[in-house]
């Protein structure tokens, strides 16, 4: 190591930390009550997304091996199919991250109101830019340490959500699982229904690869945190949701606020509101911090390569490209003035469902990109193949289940990319022709001599 330079790495702990941080967040705690109304069916679909989300994780675990730089999927869109469809994966990927950041801070906003009381909107809007100026400005200080309080964070939030399903398995009543489907849909729809709910859960099992050049023995180290921290997540996903649909009847559940809450009160007695608030709160302030790592780190490849403004390549002594961090959390903001009113609120979560569309095309291009990758190695065998059309039919399915409603809206977001790439590709240009009418320069200097 050079002097002067910060060794500012991580190891295997931190990155698993992160990917199983930013897939456990403020929807572990909601998600329950959300699929209460459609049944046992709901289980089937956790274990369907559950499936196809480890599925992915493994293609991402092959590419991020292949190719153990930072930049994800924008990383493989780009070497597979070239600058602009790389540009459009960059963009969508980063757009649809600060998009979805502000349903952390609003989140565990509302979960304080459950310690303190209600709190007027104002108040939740303050709060809310609070913790994000916060966390913004901690992330500044480098992958190493908010990695390692990414770790911290993780375990805080992850070992309640262990224990209290695995105790609370043996007073699971058989009786609530009896109803199958009671969405009045469909087996099919409602399979359907719960496959996008249940995805929201996993939305972001990629985030390993995106700082993937901080990171100690990326080529391995990666692969293993993608897997890891997905496996963990599907684990307490579904071991939560049969324990709370098992304690707590279908009726109670259906109209609960706190599922987890309810759940506890059934198995250990006593009032568990708060206790399970404060746990909720850590849970989505862990998975603001791993979002944030993310999110600013989305363009800084992209700005390496040309796609994006230079001004995305500047980094702190720690490593931290803090322009990406700072712009991203200065795009959040607009959107927690939604939390101020509930019309606003409802346009919000509308937005969340047209980013979870998004990921879904990001997902399906990284794994076009793992076929083309195969295709010019040819020397795949027929575990990569089936793995790679395990997880394609998965992304297509899920895309299918979203409406084309939907994948039309996120193809709007795309569009809007699309005066930046003009811009840049201009610039590209011109900076070619700078530098050739220079080298004439130098040429006809040098003959003059």
């Amino acid at each position: 190591m050079l002097k002067g330079q910060v060794n500012d790495k991580v190891g295997l702990w931190p990155m698993v930390s992160l990917v199983t941080g930013n897939l456990v967040g403020s929807g572990v705690y909601l998600l329950p009550a959300a699929l209460a109304v459609y049944g046992t069916v709901s289980l089937f679909g956790w274990v369907i997304t559950s499936i196809g989300a480890i599925l992915l994780s493994l293609v991402f675990a092959q590419l991020s091996a292949r190719l153990p730089k930072t930049g994800g999927p924008y990383l493989y869109a780009r070497e597979a199919f070239g600058d602009t469809v790389g540009y459009y994966i960059c963009w969508g990927y980063w757009m649809l991250s600060w998009i979805s950041n502000p349903t952390l801070a609003i989140a565990a906003v509302g979960y304080i109101s459950v310690v303190y009381g209600e709190l007027n909107p104002w108040t939740n809007f303050f709060l809310e830019f609070t913790i994000l100026a916060s966390f913004t400005m901690f992330n500044l200080l480098g992958l190493k340490i908010t990695g390692r309080a990414e770790l911290f964070i993780t375990t805080l939030k992850v070992l309640p959500l262990l224990i209290v399903p695995l105790i609370g398995i043996f007073f699971v009543n058989i009786d609530n699982f009896s109803h199958v489907n009671t969405s009045g849909l469909s087996f099919g729809s409602a399979l359907n229904a719960v496959a996008f709910l249940t995805l929201w859960g996993f939305v972001g099992l990629e985030t390993g690869t995106v700082p993937a050049g901080q990171v100690y023995n990326a080529s391995k180290t990666v692969p293993q945190a993608t897997v890891i921290g997905t496996t963990i997540a599907a684990v307490i996903y579904i071991l939560g949701t049969v324990v709370v649909m098992g304690v707590v009847s279908p009726q109670d559940l259906a109209s609960s606020d706190a599922p987890y809450a309810d759940a506890a009160e059934a198995i250990f007695g006593g009032r568990w509101g708060t206790p399970v608030a404060v746990a909720a709160i850590i849970t989505c302030l862990g998975s603001l911090n791993g979002w944030l790592i993310v999110v600013g780190r989305i363009p800084y490849g992209a700005a390496h390569d040309g796609l994006f403004p230079e001004i995305f390549k500047r980094k702190t002594r720690h490593g931290t490209p803090y322009w990406g961090v700072l712009i991203s959390s200065l795009c959040t903001i607009p959107f927690l003035f939604m939390s101020i009113q509930n019309t606003l609120l409802e346009q919000f979560q509308f937005i969340v469902d047209i980013a979870v569309t998004l990921i879904l095309l990001v997902y399906t291009v990284s794994v076009l990109a793992y076929f083309k990758f195969l295709w010019k190695e040819k020397s795949y065998s027929l575990i990569h193949i089936l793995l790679g059309l395990g997880a394609l039919t998965f992304s297509l399915w899920a895309l299918w289940a979203a409406s084309l409603k939907m994948v039309g809206l996120s193809l709007i977001l795309l569009i809007l990319g699309v005066p930046m790439h003009i811009w840049m590709k201009k610039r590209k240009v011109l900076s070619l022709c700078e530098s050739v009418l220079r080298k004439d320069a130098k040429l006809k200097g040098a003959s003059q001599e």
